[in-house]
């Protein structure tokens, strides 16, 4: 004679049903109780905000595909020639002497791409040329910043004869969160093994932008930002959090100024090199870039 398991199922049912009810409850608890009190502040007010956040973070992008106007090793090159003949005090590798800082200009205009550039100024920024001039990005570590990419999109309007005078400008920077997470650690005071668990080794920071030169220094810049290859509007929770984790609350730091901020590793390695404009289709590649006038 079979036993009758009806009594059995019957409790394995019951069991899941609980099982769901206390998953579901501890969902709501989650989300209309606990993320709120706890990051709120910060803009995260459910779960799937907060699970939006993580995927953000953990979301890195494949950075061959990412970098679509990336520059080489003969990009370097060629800017170090041109610069050198151009009369700047820059040496075959590329660094610059820092008694010369103040004093490398040339005495001739240099057309650069915007490849060429892009090499030029990671390198500068990785020497420590440009630290000073990045005064907003000290507490990420500038010599954590690699410069992926700077491309340009001149405007055809703004021709004055010799080149343009507003472009669309990008760029894409890669920053090494080692140094970043140890300061979070110590100002919240966190365990560094949790920071490390939540915040991922690299992040890439795209900026897009329109540049004026006949603004002023306020108003010659409207732009946005993104975080590894997400969308502006996808990035500014994101954005937002990290601005409170990393900057002290009396640099009054938000979105707009760390905009700019990144978007100065690539004006301030410009403004180093002189006084430029756009320019556009130079030489058999067609490529756009910059002409440089140290004077």
């Amino acid at each position: 004679m079979k036993k009758d398991k009806s009594g059995f199922w019957g409790k394995i049912i019951i069991t899941l049903c609980v099982i769901i009810a206390i998953f579901a409850g501890g969902y709501f608890f989650l989300d209309r109780l606990v993320i709120p009190k706890y990051f709120g502040q910060y803009g995260i007010n459910s779960v799937p905000d907060l699970v939006g956040v993580v995927s953000s973070l953990y979301k890195s992008p494949n950075e061959s595909k990412l970098v679509t106007n990336g520059y080489t090793a003969v990009d370097l090159k060629n800017a170090i020639t041109k610069l050198q003949a151009s009369g700047y005090k820059i040496a075959d590798d590329g660094t610059v002497n820092p008694d010369d800082y103040d004093n490398f200009k040339g005495d001739k205009p240099v057309s650069l791409t915007d490849k060429e550039f892009a090499a030029v100024c990671n390198k500068m920024v990785n020497d420590g040329m440009l630290v000073d001039a990045l005064p907003n990005l000290n507490y990420l570590n500038v010599l954590n910043i690699t410069l992926l990419q700077v491309e340009i999109t001149p405007e055809d309007e703004s021709f004055d004869g010799e080149g343009y005078t507003s472009a669309n400008m990008s760029l894409i920077i890669k920053i090494d969160t080692t140094d970043v997470r140890e300061q979070i650690a110590e100002q919240m005071q966190t365990p560094l093994f949790l920071l490390n668990m939540i915040i991922p080794d690299t992040l890439y920071f795209s900026v897009s932008y329109d540049f004026d030169l006949t603004a002023t220094d306020s108003d010659r810049t409207n732009g946005s930002i993104a975080i590894n290859g997400r969308s502006a509007e996808q990035s500014e929770l994101l954005i937002n959090l990290l601005i409170d984790f990393i900057f002290p609350e009396e640099d009054d730091m938000n979105l707009e100024k760390f905009t700019m901020a990144v978007g100065d590793v690539a004006l301030k390695g410009i403004d180093a090199l002189g006084n430029f404009k756009f320019m556009k289709d130079m030489g058999v590649n067609k490529e756009n870039g910059f002409l440089i006038n140290a004077k």
